[in-house]
C-alpha cells in the first residue's frame, strides 16, 4: 500500500465496495486476481476493482447498471440489482461509476466520489 486514504461518508458506500468485490469474486476465474486501488484525486476519492474475468462487452457497459440487467448468468447467483443499487448510491453522492476494459483481461469497475458533495461531469 502506497498510503492511507480515509473516506467519511454515508455507510451505504460500503455497499458499493462490497458489491464490486463480490462481483469480481463471482465472475472471475478460480484463482484469478482482483486488484483494489483507492486514491484521492480531482477533488474527490476514486476507487477501482480490477479483475481478470470475462470482461463486459462495450454494448453492455451501460445496461449492467440498470435494474435486473445481468449479462451471462452462467450459474452465478444474483438478482441483477447490485450494480443498479451501486449506481443509485453513487448518484445520490454526486459521483460517477463506470466500467472499463482491463488491459490484462477482464474489467475495471471505477467509482469517483466528491470530497465536498458537489460532484462534477
Amino acid at each position: 500500500m502506497e498510503g492511507d486514504t480515509t473516506v467519511r461518508g454515508n455507510p451505504l458506500i460500503y455497499d458499493i465496495c462490497s458489491n464490486l468485490l463480490s462481483n469480481a469474486a463471482k465472475y472471475g476465474p478460480m484463482g484469478g486476481k482482483v486488484v483494489v486501488e483507492i486514491k484521492g484525486e480531482d477533488g474527490g476519492v476514486s476507487f477501482s476493482v480490477a479483475d481478470n474475468g470475462p470482461g463486459v462487452p462495450d454494448e453492455h457497459k451501460e445496461s449492467i447498471f440498470r435494474r435486473f440487467q445481468r449479462r451471462a448468468k452462467g450459474g452465478v447467483k444474483g438478482t441483477g440489482l447490485g450494480l443498479a443499487i451501486a449506481r443509485r448510491i453513487v448518484d445520490i453522492h454526486k459521483g460517477r461509476i463506470w466500467v472499463e476494459d482491463n488491459p490484462e483481461g477482464g474489467s475495471i469497475f471505477r467509482v469517483w466520489l466528491p470530497k465536498d458533495g458537489q460532484g462534477h461531469g
